[in-house]
């Protein structure tokens, strides 16, 4: 499948304040211990797998610090569809008071983590656990069509199908010798205005990179994630820009500029 990422790196404390809420219990026989943590002093919630040991007993509204977590793919509860998998976050939960940060520099957590169709940020994210930024060629560029609630294609009022997004599909160059294996395929959104504005004088060997790169988890038969970009940049010119020896670094100067 595209897009088959094991997991991503989650800067915890992007994710707003957390206080303690409670334990809750997951898993397709609901048999997974995690935390329910209120979010920002709101009724939002995030639940977290915490570390071996974790004190569930703890006082309601203690505040919490996530360190060293990460977004990977869980199995929903039994009453769901069969085989359903959701994003699961796991780290680290420790008191406030506690000296310990996350093991990853800021600067490595160079994404966003979103969901819904408005696309609600969830915390910062490391794009490189799921791909090399700098290793994308591009070889085929294509529409996706807006969908009514049949799954009818939306037309406007010239008859012609409206475009949601462009899907540009990427091999990742280091490992395009291994061509019996899709899963090295990455395809990363993007809205149609830049895309038509992108696509002029794009050809197949392209090597290009994203900026601004959001990721949503999508859990189904084609893919686990789905990567949206606010643009492409040639790789050339990105050369022009950082040396080739502090990629990670140049990725994330350019996705806060993006507003990632």
């Amino acid at each position: 499948m595209v897009n088959k990422f094991g997991s991503l790196s989650l800067q915890g404390k992007s994710i707003g304040k957390l206080t303690f809420a409670g334990r809750n219990l997951v898993g397709a026989n609901a048999d997974v211990a995690v935390a329910m943590l209120n979010v920002n002093n709101t009724l939002n919630t995030e639940n977290v797998t915490p570390q071996a040991g974790f004190d569930f007993s703890i006082a309601f509204g203690t505040p919490l610090k996530l360190i060293d977590a990460k977004i990977i793919a869980g199995t929903a509860r039994s009453n769901q569809r069969s085989g359903a998998r959701v994003a699961t976050k796991t780290g680290t939960l420790l008191p406030m008071s506690d000296a310990k940060t996350d093991t990853l520099p800021d600067e490595e957590y160079d994404a966003v983590f979103v969901s819904g169709k408005d696309k609600t940020v969830h915390g910062r994210v490391r794009s490189a656990d799921a791909f090399d930024s700098h290793d994308l060629v591009l070889f085929r560029v294509t529409p996706n069509y807006k969908t009514d609630n049949r799954g009818e294609v939306v037309r406007d009022d010239y008859d012609e199908p409206m475009i949601s997004n462009y899907q540009f599909n990427f091999i990742q160059q280091s490992k395009s010798g291994d061509v019996g294996n899709d899963d090295n395929i990455v395809r990363i959104l993007v809205d149609p205005a830049e895309s038509e504005r992108l696509q002029a004088g794009l050809k197949p060997g392209d090597k290009l990179v994203p900026q601004g790169l959001k990721f949503a988890f999508a859990g189904n038969d084609a893919t686990d994630w789905t990567v949206y970009a606010d643009t492409l940049v040639a790789l050339d010119e990105k050369a022009t820009e950082k040396p080739a020896s502090n990629q990670n670094k140049a990725t994330t100067t350019q996705a806060d500029k993006a507003k990632g």
